[in-house]
């Protein structure tokens, strides 16, 4: 059987998910990451993507998370987010539209430029997240 750990989404508001994980893979700044239990300690700057998390019942949960930090410390992996939001909570069609929308936009400056590509960002991750997951 394999090692379980603890695994726990945190947002400013509440927790996302609090339990023991087989395996998590998250998209980190540089890269996806991959977690198994007993891991040597990490933290690392969390980019938008989604994070699957192989729960110690047999079940997968996946998120949607929006930038923040991942920590490894012991046998407990914390990842403290902006924003997470379940799979089941997000609609192929509401995520492809906000994926249009948000390339139909016209930018005028530098700070609208960054605040457009985050939007699209999040909005790939989703449409990605929801065709990966079945969702929607």
């Amino acid at each position: 059987m394999a090692s379980t750990f603890h695994c726990s989404i945190v947002t400013p508001s509440a927790a996302a998910f609090e339990g023991d994980v087989t395996y998590a893979t998250f998209q980190a700044w540089d890269g996806q990451q991959g977690v198994l239990g007993l891991r040597s300690p990490l933290l690392t700057k969390l980019g938008v993507g989604s994070v699957r998390l192989d729960v110690a019942d047999g079940t997968t949960r996946r998120f949607l998370l929006c930038g923040g930090f991942a920590q490894m410390h012991e046998d407990s992996l914390t990842l403290l987010t902006e924003r997470a939001i379940p799979a089941e909570d997000i609609s192929t069609a509401e995520a492809e539209a906000e994926l249009k929308k948000a390339n139909a936009e016209v930018v005028t400056g530098t700070e609208d430029r960054q605040k457009l590509e985050r939007q699209q960002q999040i909005a790939m991750a989703k449409v990605a997240l929801v065709r990966t997951a079945g969702a929607g």
